[in-house]
C-alpha cells in the first residue's frame, strides 16, 4: 500500500507540473477549438491516477469521515454535475455536450484527488510553480523575440504577428508606421490564459516569501547553513516572483492585470482586518518591488500600454464592441433557455443559430464564466456553481490569513470578464486544482489537524 499511495503522490506532482503543457491526440478536427474533440496526455494520466486512487482506498478502507464543509461540498459538486447531465438532453450536438461533462468529471477527479490523497501541499504547489516558470520564462522569450515555434508534442501552436486572429497589440511605431506586436501566449491557448495563471502563482508566491521570511525571524539563531538556504530559497521567490510578474506584463492582458490589483488589495485587506502588521509591512514591500519592475517595464513598452489601456486603437475598440455583444448575445439565449440551458459545450452552436451567416471565429462563448454556465446549463447548475464558491469563500473567512481566499477571488474577477476557466480543456483542470487547494486546507486543517499534520504543512 505504501507503493502506491507513493506512486499516487508523485503522479499527482507530474499531473501538476505537466498541466500547462497541452499535448493532445486530435481526435476530430471542429470549426473551431470549441467543438475539436481531443485526448489530451494529462488527461490520461489523470485518469491513471483517479484508477489507483480508487484501488487504494477500495483496498484500505479508509475510516476518514465526511466533515462538514467537505459534505456540503459535495453536494453543490453534485448538483453542478447533475445539472450538466440533464443539460445533455438539450444539446444541438449531443456528442459534444458528453465530450464537454467528461471535460467537468476530470476536474471533479482532480478535485476529489487534492481533497483526499495523502500528499505535501508544499511540494504541489512547488510542482505547480515549476511548471508555471517554464509557461513564463516562454512566454517572455516569445515577446522579445516577437516569434513562436510550433511543436505537437508539447502542443504548441504557431503565433504569427503578421497572421489574422493571432493576439496581437497595434500601435504607431517611431516611423509612424503601424505594427503589430505579438502578447505573450507561452503554450496556452491565449496570452488571457497566461496572464491569468501568472497572476495565481504571483500570488501563491507572495504567501511562500512572507512565510518562509516569518520562519527566518523565528530561526534567526539557527546554524548558518541553515541561514543560507533559507537565503537561497527567498533568492528563488524573489527570482519567480520577478519572472512572473514580467510574463504577466508581456501578456498584455487587462482581465489579468485587474485580477492581480484585486487579489493585491484583498490581502492587504486582511491584513488590516486581522491588525497583522508584520504581514502588511512585507505585502507592501513585495508591491513596491513589483511596481518598481512594472515602472521599468511600461517606460521601455509605454506606447503599447497607452494603446491596450487607452481603447482607442483599432483592436482595442473592436475587442470592446466584441465583448459588449457577446454580453448582449448571451443575455438573450438565457431568455430563451433560462430553466435548462443550450446543453454543455454547446453555446457557440446555439449562437450559430441565433446570429447565423457569420464567419466561424465570430462564434465563440460569452466572456464571463457565469453568463456562460447559465447559458449553456441553466439557472439551476448556476446556483450550484455560484453556491459552491460562496460556500468555499465563507469557509475560509475562518482563517486568520486568507492566503487562498485572495487567489479565489482574484480567479472570480478573471471569471467574470472572460470564459477561458471554463471553455478551453486546461482552464476546468487549472480551475478545479485552484478549488481543490483552496479546499484542501478547510477540510484538514479544520478537522484532521493531528491526522495530515505530517504530510500536509499548514499553507496558509
Amino acid at each position: 500500500m505504501q507503493c502506491l499511495n507513493k506512486t499516487i503522490e508523485y503522479g499527482l506532482y507530474l499531473l501538476v507540473f505537466l498541466l500547462p503543457i497541452q499535448t493532445r491526440w486530435i481526435i476530430k478536427a471542429g470549426e473551431t477549438e470549441y467543438s475539436t474533440y481531443s485526448l489530451y496526455g494529462t488527461d490520461i494520466l489523470l485518469i491513471v491516477l483517479l484508477i489507483l486512487f480508487l484501488i487504494f482506498n477500495f483496498q484500505t478502507k479508509s475510516k476518514i469521515q465526511n466533515p462538514k464543509y467537505k459534505i456540503q461540498f459535495w453536494r453543490f459538486i453534485l448538483g453542478l454535475v447533475l445539472a450538466s447531465a440533464v443539460s445533455v438532453f438539450f444539446a444541438i450536438d449531443k456528442l459534444l455536450a458528453l465530450y464537454k461533462f467528461g471535460w467537468l468529471i476530470l476536474g471533479v477527479g482532480l478535485f476529489w484527488l487534492i481533497i483526499s490523497a495523502n500528499y505535501s501541499k508544499l511540494k504541489l504547489i512547488y510542482a505547480l510553480l515549476t511548471g508555471v516558470f517554464l509557461q513564463a520564462v516562454l512566454g517572455i522569450w516569445q515577446f522579445l523575440t516577437q516569434s513562436s515555434f510550433a511543436n505537437k508534442w508539447l502542443g504548441m501552436a504557431l503565433h504569427n504577428p503578421a497572421n489574422l486572429g493571432v493576439s496581437v497589440i497595434e500601435t504607431i511605431g517611431p516611423d509612424s508606421v503601424s505594427e503589430r506586436w505579438l502578447r505573450a501566449y507561452a503554450g496556452l491557448d491565449h496570452p488571457n490564459m497566461l496572464g491569468g495563471v501568472m497572476v495565481v502563482g504571483i500570488l501563491l508566491v507572495i504567501f511562500l516569501m512572507i512565510k518562509s521570511q516569518k520562519h527566518a525571524l523565528s530561526e534567526s539563531a539557527g546554524p548558518i547553513k541553515s541561514i543560507k538556504s533559507k537565503v537561497l530559497l527567498l533568492a528563488a521567490y524573489y527570482l519567480l516572483l520577478a519572472t512572473f510578474s514580467t510574463a504577466l506584463f508581456f501578456s498584455f492582458s487587462r482581465t489579468a492585470w485587474l485580477g492581480l490589483i484585486v487579489g493585491l488589495v484583498v490581502m492587504i485587506v486582511l491584513a488590516i482586518i486581522n491588525k497583522n502588521l508584520f504581514w502588511l509591512k512585507q505585502v507592501g514591500k513585495i508591491i513596491l518591488i513589483m511596481g518598481i519592475l512594472f515602472f521599468v517595464l511600461f517606460s521601455q513598452y509605454q506606447n503599447l500600454i497607452t494603446s491596450r489601456l487607452g481603447g482607442d486603437g483599432r483592436l482595442e475598440n473592436k475587442s470592446t464592441s466584441e465583448r459588449l455583444v457577446s454580453y448582449q448575445e448571451s443575455w438573450q439565449m438565457i431568455k430563451n433557455n433560462w430553466a435548462t440551458g443550450v446543453g454543455l459545450g454547446n453555446y457557440t452552436y446555439a449562437l450559430k443559430r441565433q446570429v447565423p451567416s457569420q464567419e466561424s471565429f465570430y462564434y465563440q462563448p460569452a466572456h464571463n464564466v457565469f453568463l456562460l454556465i447559465w447559458s449553456e446549463v441553466g439557472i439551476v447548475g448556476l446556483l450550484f456553481f455560484t453556491g459552491l464558491l460562496f460556500v468555499i469563500a465563507i469557509a475560509r473567512s475562518n482563517f486568520t490569513y486568507n492566503n487562498m481566499l485572495a487567489i479565489l477571488i482574484a480567479l472570480i474577477v478573471i471569471m467574470s470578464l472572460d470564459h477561458w476557466v471554463l471553455s478551453l480543456h486546461f482552464g476546468i483542470l487549472f480551475f478545479w486544482l485552484i478549488l481543490g487547494l483552496t479546499s484542501h486546507q478547510i477540510i484538514y486543517k479544520n478537522f484532521y489537524p493531528k491526522e495530515h499534520s505530517a504530510t500536509v504543512p499548514c499553507i496558509k
